[in-house]
């Protein structure tokens, strides 16, 4: 309790400029009660099966053009302006689908809202990251997924009861409140520094960490004028994510967490919730049961945020990916026999409803959420837009490609297949996450920079040190060197060059002496 009252301006920060999260998730969750009523023959705009998936698709395109654009202006305008920026695609999105006349208006409502959700997708874990203590961070960070599954919650829990335009109307509360309320939040201190208005982030510092004393106050603006004034010296560029061993490092982790995520499948599965539930015959309705489960996920997410701090990123990210493979490998056991081996599944659909319930609650307790989290942690200060929109860039072409793809494996190869290829997916990703993803929990955004680096000086080091040995100095007494010229020296006849000093310059047994060349047998080396 006493951590939460120190820090309670954190926490509103974050909560406040995570609903335009939850908004990017009313526009996910928008598809699940929406797409069969579009389907359905009483429908003002009928659609078929491939428009549909062009409807879910086009949301994630929109992803592209929006975290390209975040990279601009997060760094000019700030995170707090871009997510306001951000907020009007995702408001007009809602918009364009109450006026849709046609297929393609819903098309463009969809790519708008996207790029909303770009934006937002890279802004979020910048801003969390750099105005939260390394204490709660992990907490924190988790509001990001948290707040998208909310958003989910929001439009399956009204969609089934509502119409298809009083939804959308329902939806655009969730911008109307992000726009009441985060406009009064703090911009981050590391962007005022950045800026070179240090009277305005200590002012920003004092807010966010309530009853702080003078002195940790000093503290804390050094270390961050210490990573600022490194980030503004070493000014980042796109090359520096792959040119730079230490950010070589973060953007594998960082893109390998997401390739892992989205080939589970967690896009389509969720676009697709209430289809896929309906292929089962449990007892509640399909649309019911998507209530539900958002509920669950809901409440995983709110664990997720207690335990990433406790338990670390990386037993989370392990256990949850294996689970959810086990999952997935059950769901598709199921589709396959029901639809290749036509066994009659009746009085079994429990199964399906239960595995695809387990997969996306046990991956709301680590691999969604994390991968997010973490964007906003491995990155330094100069080259995060560059590095979090990259990310995110190729997060939404894997999810438009895998959701674009669930439809057409389906139709061609049973969905069964489809089932299996996110299980082997999950499989594969423990390998990944075992060898290469380090734990961050309890670390400050400098030490995780630190240690990133430094584990590179240290290579670098023993490079060196490789070196150095290779081109040691010898010491080789004269009358033991049989010059060709000259014969052998007596070792009684010294004199001041009696012995001298030669750089071995290769590992072989080839030295340069006295302008002599002579043969030195790996013995004497």
């Amino acid at each position: 309790m006493e951590q939460f009252r120190n820090r309670w301006s954190q926490y509103l920060a974050a909560i406040t400029a995570t609903i335009s999260l939850a908004t990017s998730g009313s526009h996910i969750g928008w598809t699940s009660p929406s797409l069969p009523i579009l389907k359905s023959n009483s429908s003002h705009v009928r659609i078929t099966s491939d428009e549909a998936s062009w409807i879910v698709s086009f949301y994630l395109l929109g992803n592209i053009p929006g975290c390209i654009l975040a990279a601009f202006i997060v760094n000019w305008l700030g995170r707090k302006m871009s997510l306001l920026i951000a907020g009007v695609p995702l408001s007009v999105g809602f918009i364009m689908i109450i006026i849709a006349w046609n297929p393609y208006v819903l098309y463009a409502s969809r790519l708008i809202s996207g790029i909303g959700q770009g934006v937002v997708y890279v802004v979020c874990p910048m801003y969390i990251g750099e105005i939260a203590d390394k204490e709660i961070r992990g907490s924190l960070g988790s509001l990001i997924k948290l707040m998208v599954t909310f958003g989910e919650l929001y439009a399956h829990a009204v969609g089934p009861f509502v119409s298809y335009e009083c939804l959308a109307y329902i939806c655009l509360l969730l911008p109307l409140i992000f726009f009441l309320t985060f406009p009064w939040m703090p911009e981050s201190p590391y962007f005022l520094l950045m800026r070179n208005r240090q009277n305005d982030a200590i002012a920003i510092l004092k807010r966010l960490k309530r009853r702080i004393s003078e002195d940790q106050l000093e503290r804390d603006l050094q270390e961050i004028q210490k990573t600022v004034a490194r980030d503004v010296r070493d000014r980042g560029h796109l090359g520096d994510l792959f040119n730079t061993p230490g950010n070589r490092r973060a953007i594998i982790i960082s893109f390998g967490l997401q390739v892992i995520l989205q080939c589970s499948g967690i896009a389509a599965i969720e676009s697709y919730t209430q289809e896929i539930l309906e292929e089962g015959d449990g007892a509640l309705p399909a649309g019911i049961t998507v209530i539900l489960l958002s509920v669950f996920q809901l409440i995983a997410g709110v664990a997720a945020a207690i335990l990433v701090d406790k338990v670390g990123r990386r037993p989370l990210l392990l256990s949850t990916t294996f689970l959810g493979g086990i999952a997935l490998t059950i769901a598709g056991i199921f589709y396959f026999l029901k639809f290749s081996c036509e066994v009659n599944m009746t009085g079994y659909g429990w199964i399906l409803h239960s595995s695809v319930i387990f997969y996306e609650l046990i991956i709301a307790l680590g691999l969604n959420p994390l991968p997010y989290m973490m964007l906003g942690e491995l990155f330094a200060t100069n080259i995060k837009g560059a590095a979090v929109s990259s990310t995110n860039l190729m997060s939404s072409l894997m999810a438009f490609a895998v959701s674009k793809s669930y439809q057409v494996i389906s139709d061609y190869y049973g969905v069964y297949t489809t089932f299996f290829c996110f299980a082997c997916s999950c499989f594969a990703g423990l390998f990944f996450i075992g060898l290469v993803v380090p734990e961050t929990k309890g670390k400050s955004l400098l030490e995780i920079q630190e240690e990133f680096h430094c584990k590179n000086k240290k290579k670098t080091g023993r490079e060196s040190e490789n070196r150095e040995r290779n081109t040691e100095q010898i010491q080789i007494k004269i009358s033991d060197i049989r010059f060709p010229d000259y014969g052998t020296f007596d070792r009684e006849s010294r004199s001041d060059r009696s012995s001298f000093r030669l750089r071995l310059v290769t590992s072989g047994s080839i030295i340069k002496a006295n302008e002599q060349y002579f043969q030195q047998s790996s013995e004497t080396a």
